[in-house]
């Protein structure tokens, strides 16, 4: 099957999303389009995959939380070149932008096209590219299938152990991505609004599908938000994918709390067997919990002044696994070295983590073997 593979260096959606379907106006067949916000999450992208088209702002951050550099796409470039022994060069760079001084500051060191979402120029060069490009012979090769994007790389180290554990007839059949830098719950929302936006066939009138697995926090909620506002659920774009949460309801622990009045955001790690989380504690791994996001159900619940602490949480009959649980998380400096020890349980310590991987195989319409 033909297939064009391009990686989108922006963060405006709308912008994105012109480029999709200006790029679906030539080419019908599999596309496996990526994106990145800034300089560090391009490179990252560029050491992992081929693609034929670079597609960048020249606006951009360098690094993750940093400001917009005006010089940012240069600097793509230049790095670009400097480690083509270490990334996969693009077959063809193009920067694409709104501001015609950057433009006319570029101009002559690669292709540079004045983005203007009302203006067909920029189309039909993009159109002619693509055209060019589908004619071409070509070293990449896109096997694309349903994937599961995830906030981190030990959210990906843990799914990938349990996958192959559980579901090893299965594990061919996904792709897991996550990304090093940044990342986290507006990445998965970035990359599911890409994968709707490209709306790729597997099968005739069968889209391929994702899921994106975000935690159960503030960050989640904010982009599980942003992204039903951007996409109809009922829209074909809207059913290919799916939003599933590390949540309450895949732990018997967490289950637990939650019935005696107790709720705070969750991640991949605190659905983890509770003797990891001893050993996490043995270890220095553990921080304390921000305690103004800790949730009480006074229906539930009658705490004096709302104070949580380890003498009222035992003194309303919590286990001290559920207080452990509750006002302890496992620090981002120990992420990895959780996620590794999680590698090293059995089965049965990783049920959790088996409810939430079948809820994700239904979501993608992926069969089990038994």
């Amino acid at each position: 099957m033909n297939h064009i593979s391009i990686l989108i260096v922006d963060d405006d959606l709308n912008k994105i999303s012109s480029i999709i379907n200006t790029v679906k106006e030539v080419f019908s067949e599999t596309l496996s389009i990526k994106q990145a916000s800034c300089v560090q999450e391009a490179i990252e992208n560029l050491q992992n995959k081929e693609f034929h088209l670079l597609i960048t702002d020249l606006q951009m951050p360098l690094k993750y939380d940093d400001q917009p550099n005006n010089n940012g796409g240069n600097m793509l470039i230049k790095q670009l070149y400097k480690s083509k022994n270490r990334v996969n060069v693009p077959m063809y760079i193009v920067g694409l932008t709104q501001f015609e001084e950057l433009k006319n500051n570029f101009e002559g060191i690669w292709k540079i096209w004045h983005f203007d979402s009302s203006s067909e120029i920029w189309k039909n060069n993009l159109r002619d590219l693509i055209f060019h490009i589908s004619l071409v012979k070509s070293r990449v090769k896109t096997n694309k299938i349903e994937t599961i994007f995830l906030e981190g790389p030990t959210d990906k180290i843990i799914i990938e152990f349990c996958l192959k554990h559980f579901f090893e007839n299965e594990i061919d059949k996904i792709y897991l991505e996550t990304i090093n830098y940044g990342g986290g719950a507006s990445w998965v929302q970035r990359q599911l609004f890409i994968w709707a936006k490209s709306l790729t066939l597997k099968a005739k009138d069968k889209y391929l599908k994702a899921v994106g697995i975000f935690d159960d926090d503030e960050a989640g909620k904010i982009a599980i938000d942003n992204l039903t506002n951007e996409i109809d659920s009922n829209s074909a774009e809207g059913k290919t994918f799916s939003i599933l949460k590390n949540s309450y309801k895949y732990s018997v622990i967490l289950k637990s709390i939650k019935s005696k009045g107790i709720t705070f955001p969750t991640t991949m790690e605190d659905l983890i067997l509770i003797d990891c989380w001893k050993v996490a504690n043995a270890k220095g791994w553990l921080v304390q919990r921000d305690l103004k996001k800790i949730k009480v159900d006074s229906s539930l619940l009658k705490l004096k002044n709302l104070e949580i602490s380890e003498k009222t949480l035992r003194d309303h009959n919590f286990t001290e696994d559920e207080i452990l649980l509750i006002l302890n998380k496992v620090s981002d400096d120990y992420k990895k070295q959780f996620s590794n020890m999680v590698c090293t349980l059995d089965k049965e310590n990783l049920i959790s983590i088996k409810h939430l991987l079948v809820d994700v195989l239904k979501k993608l319409k992926i069969d089990l073997i038994s």
